[in-house]
C-alpha cells in the first residue's frame, strides 16, 4: 500500500518539477511537429517517404552526436547555462519551422529549412534533456537522483505523447505555420521558468576523459539498450501486429506501453533508494521480458495489451535504476558528461530498432519479432549483474 508523501518529501518533490517542467516544454516542441512534417514533406513539397523519414530523423542523429557534449558541457559551465542554450536552440528552431511556409514555393529551400529546424531541435533536446536532470540533482541532491530521472522521463515522454494531438490540430486548423509558432510557445516557457531558477555550483576536480567515461558507461549502456529494443519494437510495429492479425485497435498497444512506462516512474520510482537500482533493474527487465513473451504468444488483443502493460511497466524502470548506480559510480565532476553518454545508448536502441525489426521481418513474422526482443530484454538482466561487478571510480 502506497504511503502519502512525508513533509520533508514533499518540498523535495516541489523543488524537482519546476525544472522538469522546463524539460517538459522542450520535449514538446519535438512532439508537437513529430507526426506533422512527414506528411507535409510528402503533400506539400512533392517528395518521397525516404526524404520524408529524413526529415524527422535528423533531429535524432542530431541528438546522438550532441548528447556527449550537452553532458560535458553541462559539467564545465553549469547545468541551467547548458539548459538555456539547448531552449534557445529549441526556439530557434520553432522560428524557421514558422518560415516555412513562406518559401514553400522552392520546395528545396523548404526541406532544407525544415531540416535546419530539426538539427536545431536535436541539440536543444540534447541539452535540456541531459543538463535538467543535473540540474535538479545538484537542486536536490544525489540521494534522491531516482525521482529526478523518474519525472524527468515523465515529463519528456509525456510531453511527447501530448504533442502529437497538439500539432494534428494546430496544423488542420492553420497549417504549418501554426505548428511552428507553437514550437516557439513551449521552448519560451521553458525559459521563462528557467531564468526564475539559480544555478546549482559547477563541481570542482578533475573531469574524466571522454574515453575512460565511454569505458566506464558501456556496461551500463548496454543494458539500457537490450531493454530498449522491446520499446522501440513496440513503438515501430505493435499497431502493425495488430493490423496484420486482423485485430482492432492499432494504436492501443502503443498507448497501453506508453502509459504503463510513464506511471511505473511515477508509482516506484522511490523504491530506487529503498530497494537498490541493480535488484530493480534485474526485476523491471525480468518484467519486461514476460511482457514481450505474452505479446510474442498472444492469440487475441487482450493478451497481448497485457503484455503490453507488463513490458512498459518493466522498461519504465530500468533507465532511471540503472541511471542511479552509474552516478555513484563516477566521480562528481563528470556526472554530467557520463549521463549524456549513458542516454545516447537510448537513443541509439530507438533509432535502430525499426530497421533492423524490418529486416527479421523478412525472415519472420510480427510476433517473432517479440520473442527476439524478449531474449535481448532476459539478456540484459546478465549484463546487470556485469555492472554490479564493476568497481566504483566516485
Amino acid at each position: 500500500m502506497l504511503r502519502p508523501p512525508t513533509s520533508r518529501e514533499r518540498p523535495v518533490l516541489l523543488r524537482i518539477l519546476p525544472i522538469s517542467f522546463v524539460n517538459f516544454c522542450t520535449y514538446l516542441g519535438v512532439g508537437v511537429p513529430l507526426a506533422i512534417l512527414p506528411v507535409y514533406v510528402m503533400h506539400q513539397l512533392g517528395y518521397g517517404p525516404v526524404l520524408a523519414g529524413l526529415s524527422v530523423s535528423s533531429q535524432f542523429l542530431s541528438t546522438v552526436v550532441t548528447r556527449s557534449l550537452a553532458g560535458r558541457m553541462s559539467d564545465a559551465i553549469g547545468a541551467r547555462r547548458t539548459v538555456l542554450y539547448g531552449l534557445t536552440a529549441a526556439l530557434l528552431a520553432g522560428l524557421m519551422l514558422t518560415c516555412v511556409p513562406l518559401v514553400e514555393a522552392t520546395p528545396l529551400l523548404a526541406y532544407a529549412a525544415i531540416v535546419i529546424s530539426r538539427l536545431l531541435l536535436g541539440f536543444g533536446e540534447s541539452c535540456s534533456g541531459t543538463a535538467t536532470i543535473t540540474w535538479n540533482i545538484g537542486r536536490v541532491g544525489t540521494a534522491h537522483t531516482a525521482q529526478v530521472m523518474s519525472w524527468g522521463g515523465v515529463a519528456a515522454y509525456g510531453a511527447i505523447a501530448a504533442g502529437a494531438p497538439i500539432g494534428g490540430a494546430a496544423f488542420d486548423a492553420l497549417g504549418l505555420w501554426a505548428v511552428g509558432f507553437v514550437t516557439i510557445l513551449a521552448p519560451l516557457a521553458g525559459l521563462l521558468v528557467a531564468l526564475l531558477h539559480g544555478e546549482t555550483p559547477v563541481i570542482a576536480g578533475v573531469r574524466q576523459k571522454a574515453g575512460r567515461t565511454l569505458a566506464l558507461v558501456l556496461p551500463f549502456g548496454a543494458a539500457l539498450t537490450l531493454g530498449a529494443i522491446g520499446f522501440g519494437a513496440v513503438a515501430s510495429f505493435g499497431g502493425l501486429m495488430f493490423i496484420a492479425a486482423g485485430w482492432e485497435g492499432a494504436s492501443l498497444l502503443v498507448s497501453v506501453f506508453g502509459l504503463c512506462f510513464a506511471g511505473s516512474r511515477v508509482v516506484f520510482g522511490g523504491q530506487i533508494a529503498r530497494v537498490g537500482g541493480f535488484r530493480v533493474a534485474a526485476l523491471a527487465l525480468g518484467l519486461e521480458t514476460l511482457g514481450l513473451g505474452l505479446i510474442w504468444l498472444a492469440w487475441a488483443p487482450l493478451p497481448a495489451l497485457i503484455g503490453g502493460a507488463l513490458a512498459g511497466l518493466g522498461f519504465g524502470m530500468v533507465f532511471p535504476s540503472l541511471g542511479v548506480e552509474l552516478m555513484k559510480r563516477v566521480p562528481a565532476a563528470s556526472r554530467g558528461g557520463a549521463l549524456g553518454i549513458y542516454t545516447v545508448f537510448l537513443d541509439l536502441a530507438l533509432a535502430i530498432t525499426g530497421p533492423l525489426a524490418g529486416l527479421v521481418l523478412a525472415w519472420l513474422d510480427y510476433p517473432g519479432i517479440f520473442a527476439i526482443c524478449a531474449l535481448c530484454a532476459a539478456a540484459g538482466i546478465g549484463m546487470v549483474a556485469l555492472c554490479r561487478a564493476r568497481p566504483s571510480e566516485a
